[in-house]
């Protein structure tokens, strides 16, 4: 009963304004289908008239966002799968393939302004500077290459070439947090510009969860900043970017089943720098580079020794990885007439290095290699545009060359360092049709794939178990998992009704996982299982306020996920459903906005969905609970240049998780002020 009376106050407070009659800018009525996007086509193309499925998280979805990383906006606004601990870690999957939160092989690829973000945890990527979010379901290895099989996050930061413009803002909050931003941007004359931005959060006390307990060894402060300089060369520019995470004292409390026991606290440094340079060559051809160099090093710390048994010691470095990303890309973009033909070279160099020690400090051999990985690549995306653009084809590919080694790591004996290379071909074609009334009909097909990784294409190891040499090898015959996948859709997009919808199917086949296989005394990775993902997308936006002529926007909105059928093969021929796969994720909620006051109630919803249980014996299959999460946002702007921000994460106090073992925090209130000019 309390829920409800909180929903329905919460409701009222959103909608009270729009009943007030208060006035301002029209312009709140924007539709999002009429938005220019770039990641679906590597160039800029209308939402509307493209035939991939792109969603798009603009500057005002984020901030009536509660939550402050890229994770938090995804979650809460484009319905994908998301895993997130405690301690400063997470990650995503898209359309039915399991979110991962490690390592430099994934299957869904998260870019920054086009260029990989260089961040295996999405934990670390901020939203403090960013436009917006590009969220492209579906296959993009055709464009992208490996790790963009289940989709491709993008995120455009912000870039101010006009009047300088910025803004400061302090704020505090639940669990005795504390935080400050500032940003400012603009022109510098000449034809010279320049964004920087800093920010800090500290949040000193632990989290209590939505049973009303505390969690213990959950708080953490973090800092971050970024900056851009540009300018006009001529009829070409240049722009060097550069952008910094640091994660300091973040504690790390382990799985609620050993109370405290395990416990820890780690270190988290990233960067990211890129230079880029374009301009025309000629009337019809637009070229540009860039150049780009990451890096994400990460020290862990542990509180205690032992497995079965825990002792509790002082806390000592456990572990480090660290991981370069080096790479280039250049692109051409021709146009004759209407249509486009977009071409380019793609060139990427990871190295990864871990680091094991003792409690004493000592080193001593990591669980795995250090490794390696080389691609270079070269695409074709042709862009066909009929019948007065009504009609728009798009047929392309992309051909990439892996060269991939486990590399001699200290300590580490038990293997052979050895390389090796594959390269793989991945086409997609599309068609929309945007009819006059705002009607919109969408289909694609496309091939995405996921490289072996170094360890099993090229690993061996040996280990001895009671007197027997147990041996673990690559195989270098090794195919990508690959995957085919097609989706058609329809959708409506009236702005004179305030309305924009879509409905989406996808299909997507799995083939060529890659599996373990031992056969007496040794192991080794074949391409044997398959897996199967359908599933129905709906986007839903109605402003209540456009068809009655109002100037300010009341809107209803829906984003969800339904999987029809999210299953996986087994080494054994049975069929099982994909673990961490919910089978439903439902985003929706009002929003109001009349320039002085804006505010958004938000709900998410989550269905159950399959894990191991590994705290059981034998680690059986378990399923988790639904749940339902509220949260608040209301903003009031003033006196031109001030504006007060109330944000509610978790209304209700729900107690749930996203992780067994790992639940999130209950009720949590933030108050920010910020001043802008």
């Amino acid at each position: 009963m309390k829920k409800r009376m909180y929903a329905a106050l919460a409701l009222c407070l959103v909608a009270m304004p729009a009943l007030a009659g208060q006035e301002d800018d029209p312009s709140a009525n924007a539709v999002t289908m009429n938005e220019v996007v770039v990641t679906a086509t590597r160039s800029q193309a209308e939402a509307r008239t493209i035939p991939t499925k792109v969603e798009v998280i603009d500057s005002k979805d984020i901030e009536l966002t509660t939550g402050s990383t890229l994770t938090e906006k995804l979650k809460k606004n484009s319905s994908i799968g998301v895993i997130e601990y405690p301690g400063v870690l997470a990650g995503i999957g898209i359309r039915g393939f399991r979110p991962e939160f490690s390592g430099i092989t994934k299957h869904s690829l998260t870019l920054i302004n086009g260029r990989p973000a260089g961040a295996t945890n999405l934990a670390t990527l901020l939203t403090d500077n960013v436009e917006r979010i590009e969220v492209l379901k579906g296959p993009a290895s055709s464009l992208y290459g490996g790790e963009a099989m289940g989709g491709v996050v993008n995120i455009i930061t912000r870039k101010h070439t006009g009047k300088l413009t910025g803004h400061g803002e302090v704020g505090f909050g639940s669990f005795k947090t504390n935080f400050q931003k500032a940003a400012v941007g603009g022109g510098l004359g000449r034809g010279f510009d320049f964004d920087l931005s800093a920010g800090r959060h500290d949040q000193v006390n632990d989290y209590k969860m939505g049973n009303g307990e505390t969690r213990a060894h959950t708080s953490y402060r973090t800092q971050n900043g970024s900056l851009r300089l540009g300018g006009n060369l001529g009829s070409w520019r240049a722009d060097v970017s550069g952008d910094l995470y640091q994660g300091r004292d973040i504690e790390t409390p382990g799985d609620i089943y050993y109370g405290n026991e395990r416990s820890g606290n780690k270190d988290i440094d990233r960067y990211g720098v890129d230079l880029r340079l374009g301009g025309p060559l000629g009337t019809n051809n637009k070229l540009s580079i860039t150049t780009y160099k990451t890096n994400e090093k990460s020290k862990y710390y542990k509180h205690y020794t032992g497995w079965s048994v825990i002792e509790q010691v002082p806390p000592y470095r456990s572990y480090d990885s660290e991981i370069d990303w080096f790479g280039m890309q250049l692109k051409d973009e021709y146009t004759w007439g209407p249509h486009s033909f977009i071409t380019g070279i793609d060139y990427q160099d990871i190295d990864k290095e871990s680091r094991s020690y003792n409690q004493d400090g000592t080193r001593k051999a990591p669980y795995s290699p250090d490794e390696g990985r080389i691609n270079w690549a070269g695409y074709l995306e042709t862009v066909w545009r009929f019948m007065d653009r009504h009609l728009t084809a798009t047929l392309g590919g992309r051909y990439d060359s892996f060269d991939v080694k486990t590399k001699a790591t200290p300590y580490k004996t038990d293997f052979t360092p050895n390389s090796e290379t594959f390269s793989t071909f991945s086409p997609k074609g599309g068609l929309n049709y945007l009819f006059d009334q705002g009607v919109r009909l969408h289909t694609t097909v496309g091939r995405g794939f996921v490289p072996p990784t170094a360890a099993q294409l090229a690993g061996y190891s040996e280990t001895v178990i009671d007197g027997v040499t147990m041996v673990t090898r690559g195989n270098p015959d090794l195919d990508p998992e690959n995957s085919v996948t097609w989706d058609a859709g329809a959708g409506l997009d009236r702005p004179q009704w305030g309305l924009s919808l879509d409905l989406t199917y996808f299909h997507t086949n799995v083939d060529d996982k890659i599996s373990r296989v031992t056969v007496g005394n040794t192991t080794t990775y074949e391409n044997s299982l398959s897996a199967e993902m359908r599933g129905l997308e709906t986007m839903f936006s109605f402003d209540i306020g456009a068809p009655l002529g109002w100037d300010r926007s009341l809107t209803l909105y829906l984003n969800s996920t339904h999987m029809f059928r999210a299953e996986e093969e087994q080494p054994d021929g049975t069929w099982r459903d994909i673990y961490n796969v919910a089978n439903y994720t439902l985003n929706y909620g009002i929003q109001y906005d009349d320039g002085t006051v804006d505010a958004r109630l938000h709900f998410r919803t989550q269905g159950k969905m399959k894990d191991t249980d590994w705290n059981a014996a034998g680690y059986p299959e378990t399923e988790y609970p639904s749940f339902t999460v509220a949260d608040l946002v209301v903003g009031v702007n003033f006196l031109k240049h001030h504006r007060l921000t109330l944000k509610v994460d978790n209304l209700f106090d729900e107690y749930y998780y996203e992780k067994k073992g790992f639940p999130k925090p209950g009720v949590a209130i933030y108050a920010g002020y910020t001043y802008r000019f």
